[in-house]
């Protein structure tokens, strides 16, 4: 089987002067993206990085660190693009079952690497506007314990004198489990990106002429939902290194982006920007939105935004990527479809606390089946022998399926909340206080109650420049919900707290309102 960085090296040989990548201070060709990548694997390797050695990447999303990460897996190591926003004992509890090798960083991380007990080397010049290469020259602080003294790299094999591209040995390890416990790292092999990448570009239908804009961040499986895929197709990725809806709107009035991607979080911020105008969804064409739940009527307020696109969400996990999909034009008769059927390949059951089929129609867990999910998590056995079971992951989501064979979901197991022995799930009381007109954003939880074991409670942001009232937030609750489904607790906040993938972080919320 062709792998991944096979596709980019043909890319870069049958069109070397097509588009790339562009981010905030360069555009390269495909021939200058593997000519980095290549320059990239040979410099890590006359630093001592040997095949399947970890090496983590501490960098803002942009051209240096995308290259940066192909030309780890192109040396036969294994890239860990570590979430930067972590404080110094939560990076290194994800980071010290990997035994890294090897960290890059953006600026000196000293305290972290000598904990780790790896080598340390910066990219000094990556912010910098210049050709990809120079961006992304190392400067070594500290060498690896057991690496070599550093050797020129035109000395080292090239990239493609390493293990090939096409096999089942690691590549990427991807963290999850930010939001609800300790970060685990999902492990994914060569085969399973070029797979993964493949689905992803015929489903949602990237051509080699689209630009896509992308500001999300490089540690999420959406890295390669969104910019593996575009790369797979020959098109090019226009990476913004955060979310910024100023930089965002500026690239949008280009003309020159015809896909976007983000969290509704993200994209209701941006919609809302008082500089939004219709020439800013001009030129965009699909729209894919998903990493959290939205209210009903987001999906509207996307089309009026960009009336020229077909909207695409769907369902997926970073331990097994985007499974379920669904478009605009299967929803025009104004049925809802969920999050869409399973992608061509992949299996979808809903099953009991036993691991039975439920009949159809009723809640259970999903499991999922895919040729490219990950192979497990890295050094972390018991954890990957209870979610990986016989050949499918345990997604920790409830759902359902309908007649048609479409997913709908019930939220996360872990944030059903049981109050008096009722369970509740969360989104369904999130859509009903959604539809509420003083109700811009909410989020519903469970907190512990001495009497009923849990209880019901949500948080609310109202619209700018409004007001929620709680009673009628509880009287239209009522009207629609059983009394043990209604919230007991409505906390107005001006903002939702999220997590750096922009999807809501109810550990945060809890928090925040525990004391309210």
């Amino acid at each position: 089987m062709t792998g991944f960085l096979d596709v980019l090296a043909d890319h870069a040989r049958h069109a070397p002067n097509a588009p790339a990548l562009i981010d905030p201070v360069g555009e390269y060709t495909y021939a200058e993206l593997w000519t980095a990548i290549e320059e990239h694997a040979a410099a890590l390797r006359a630093l001592g990085v040997a095949p399947g050695d970890r090496v983590v990447t501490a960098l803002a999303p942009g051209a240096p660190h995308l290259a940066a990460l192909f030309g780890v897996m192109a040396a036969g190591a294994v890239a860990v693009p570590l979430n930067i926003r972590l404080a110094p004992p939560e990076a290194y509890a994800f980071l010290a079952p990997l035994r890294p090798a090897q960290l890059l960083a953006a600026e000196p991380a000293t305290e972290l690497a000598a904990r780790l007990g790896c080598g340390l080397a910066t990219l000094p010049s990556a912010g910098a506007a210049g050709p990809l290469t120079d961006r992304m020259s190392l400067t070594v602080v500290t060498p690896a314990p057991s690496s070599p003294p550093p050797s020129s790299p035109a000395s080292s094999s090239s990239a493609s004198s390493s293990p090939a591209f096409r096999d089942e040995s690691a590549a990427m390890i991807i963290g999850t489990g930010g939001t609800t416990g300790e970060p685990k790292g999902a492990t994914w092999t060569h085969s399973a990106l070029y797979q993964y990448a493949a689905s992803c570009q015929a489903q949602m239908e990237i051509r080699r002429t689209d630009v896509e804009l992308y500001f999300s961040p490089f540690f999420h499986i959406a890295v390669a939902t969104i910019v593996f895929a575009t790369l797979f197709a020959g098109g090019t990725a226009w990476l913004l290194p955060r979310f910024d809806e100023a930089a965002v709107l500026d690239a949008l009035a280009t003309g020159r982006p015809t896909r976007l991607f983000g969290a509704p979080t993200a994209l209701v911020r941006l919609l809302e920007h008082p500089g939004f105008g219709a020439e800013h969804g001009a030129s965009i064409r699909r729209v894919l939105f998903g990493s959290t739940a939205s209210v009903p009527a987001f999906p509207g307020r996307l089309r009026a935004a960009f009336p020229r696109a077909h909207l695409i969400t769907g369902y997926g996990a970073t331990e097994f990527g985007a499974v379920a999909r669904v478009r605009s034009w299967e929803q025009e008769d104004g049925v809802d479809r969920g999050l869409g059927r399973p992608v061509p390949g992949v299996s979808i059951r809903i099953v009991d606390d036993a691991g039975h089929d439920v009949p159809r129609g009723g809640v259970g867990e999903v499991l999922v089946r895919a040729p490219w999910q990950m192979s497990g998590y890295w050094a972390r056995p018991e954890q990957t022998r209870a979610t990986a079971v016989d050949g499918a992951i345990r997604s920790g989501d409830l759902g359902w399926l309908d007649e048609d064979g479409f997913l709908h979901l019930a939220g996360r197991a872990k944030d059903m909340v049981i109050s008096g022995g009722e369970n509740v799930f969360p989104i369904e009381v999130e859509n009903v206080i959604a539809r509420h007109p003083q109700v811009h954003q909410v989020a519903v939880f469970g907190v512990d109650d001495p009497l009923w074991g849990e209880r019901v409670e949500a948080a609310v942001v109202p619209h700018p420049g409004g007001g929620v009232d709680p009673d009628g937030l509880r009287e239209h609750c009522r009207a629609a919900l059983a009394g043990y489904k209604v919230p007991r607790r409505f906390h107005v906040l001006d903002a939702l707290p999220v997590t750096p993938a922009m999807k809501v972080d109810k550990r945060a919320l809890r928090e925040v309102t525990r004391d309210a």
